[in-house]
């Protein structure tokens, strides 16, 4: 298997700074810049892919906080990241619950390693942890075991990601990286 503000008197808005906003907002939050964080009312089967032919993988508890990754549905189904059992699988959108939704915020979690010869961004994941780790960077799943690295490459300069393991508090961002630079995602205890 394969995201500043300052106070100055308020004045009456025209519609024309309305529209504005409205499109900076969409700019700097796409709808695939979220994360929507929720459940189910009942137990619900985890999927190997969008469909109910497809292999299930588990079944998840109504308790389970449910980590829905931004992305248009697939057959009805949905990206889903399961914080408990540190899973990840399709289960049907009508299924689930949202409860919260969660922005990428301009982060920087990406670290500088140097120059590559590409127009391309090349970044390394590091898992320093005992831990395996799953890592989402734009629409692509990674799996990483303990101890694990992985080169990726990347011709697109804005980035967003989701990552958890185990025990560990889930890491979410987007950030614009820049073309011909390599960069390194530690990530340790």
């Amino acid at each position: 298997m394969e995201s500043a503000s300052g106070k100055e008197k308020m004045k009456p808005m025209k519609t024309s700074s309305i529209v504005f906003l409205f499109l900076l907002f969409l700019y700097e939050f796409p709808i695939y810049g979220q994360l929507k964080l929720g459940g189910s009312q009942s137990e619900i089967n985890f999927r190997e892919g969008p469909g109910v032919n497809s292999k299930v993988l588990s079944t998840v508890s109504n308790s389970n906080l449910l980590v829905i990754l931004p992305g248009e549905p697939k057959n009805g189904y949905v990206e889903v990241f399961d914080i408990e059992s540190s899973s990840f699988g399709f289960v049907y959108e009508p299924l689930v619950k949202v409860t919260d939704t969660l922005h990428f915020q301009k982060q920087h979690f990406f670290e500088k390693s140097g120059e590559n010869d590409t127009e391309d961004v090349e970044i390394e994941l590091i898992n320093r942890t005992d831990h395996s780790l799953f890592v989402w960077i734009n629409k692509n799943v990674y799996n990483l075991a303990p101890h694990e690295k992985k080169e990726l490459i990347f011709s697109d300069e804005d980035v967003i990601y989701f990552s958890s393991a185990p025990g560990l508090y889930p890491v979410f961002g987007r950030e614009i990286l820049k073309k011909g630079t390599s960069y390194k995602l530690d990530f340790s205890l």
